[in-house]
């Protein structure tokens, strides 16, 4: 057999070998995995509230309170560090079967329109990137990895971290509640900036945004964006924070609402804060109430 033929053979039987054992990977991932994004990208869950958002949708709405108060069943998508621009890619997917959702909840604080330096938690979504709304997501925050992690046979096994591979080898142990809500338990306060400074907001991720919440109200689902409680002294370190309210505000009509929270009485009340921008449980469970209170008048 002449010598070129046997190298392109060895290098195709190679090809063939990464991508089986790339497809086995993300198949055993996908069956395996039960992170609530997983509830999305396999259609399970659609509640008649939804909410989404960082982590100060994870950690402040409780699900229970909101649900109790507006008899209505709610779910907490939010999760730690993924601002909009990651989990857009939910939202798209979520509207794409949602058939009982009436009110969709966006969680926002004021860096939620800024741009990802880093893919957040990457193991949650790399076995989907043949999902659309998953790769056109992934690939704005960070492109060349992405595009790459996509077609390059092999070079997505090298990025997969530890906790995937826990996922796909170990028995695996939900790590969300049955409602998806996680109240931080600590009451000491922490802080963690001292200085002014501009919150990062892009016009490009903005007009994302409102595309999205347009898509959402066209599918018949109201939208509500909060901007959750900022403590006192932290709101007074944001430079443009009348600017980045101004802006989801102007979104406002008879199908999106618009509740801000950044300088509520809650906000003087350091005992409820662990941070600036998050609530403690104490917090979050008088939040919560706050706000349910707030959702039930509009749904009236």
């Amino acid at each position: 057999m002449n010598k070129h033929i046997k190298i392109i053979i060895f290098i195709l039987f190679n090809v063939m070998l990464i991508l089986a054992i790339q497809y086995i990977l993300d198949t055993i991932y996908v069956r395996k995995s039960n992170q609530k994004f997983t509830k999305i990208f396999h259609h399970q869950i659609d509640k008649k509230i939804m909410i989404f958002g960082s982590s100060i949708a994870y950690h402040l709405f409780s699900p229970d309170i909101i649900s109790t108060k507006t008899n209505m069943p709610t779910y907490n998508m939010g999760w730690d560090g993924i601002f909009f621009v990651q989990y857009n890619a939910l939202l798209k997917e979520y509207i794409s079967y949602a058939k009982e959702c009436k009110y969709m909840v966006i969680a926002c604080d004021f860096e939620n329109l800024g741009k990802n330096k880093l893919i957040s938690r990457p193991d949650l979504f790399y076995a989907y990137l043949n999902n659309t709304f998953v790769y056109q997501s992934l690939q704005e925050i960070e492109p060349n990895k992405v595009v790459l992690a996509k077609y390059l046979p092999g070079y997505k096994i090298t990025l997969l971290n530890k906790t995937f591979y826990r996922t796909v080898f170990l028995p695996v142990t939900p790590i969300s509640k049955d409602d998806g809500f996680d109240p931080v338990a600590s009451d000491s306060f922490q802080v963690t900036v001292n200085e002014p400074f501009n919150a990062r907001f892009e016009d490009q991720i903005y007009k994302e945004f409102s595309a999205t919440i347009k898509e959402i109200t066209e599918k018949g689902i109201k939208v509500i964006i909060v901007m959750t409680p900022v403590y006192k002294d932290g709101y007074q370190l944001i430079l443009n924070a009348n600017e980045i309210k101004n802006k989801y505000k102007s979104l406002t009509n008879k199908d999106v609402f618009f509740i801000d929270y950044t300088t509520d009485t809650i906000c003087l009340n350091k005992n409820l804060f662990y941070n600036y921008a998050h609530l403690n449980s104490k917090g979050a469970t008088v939040f919560s109430t706050m706000f349910a209170d707030s959702l039930v008048k509009i749904i009236k």
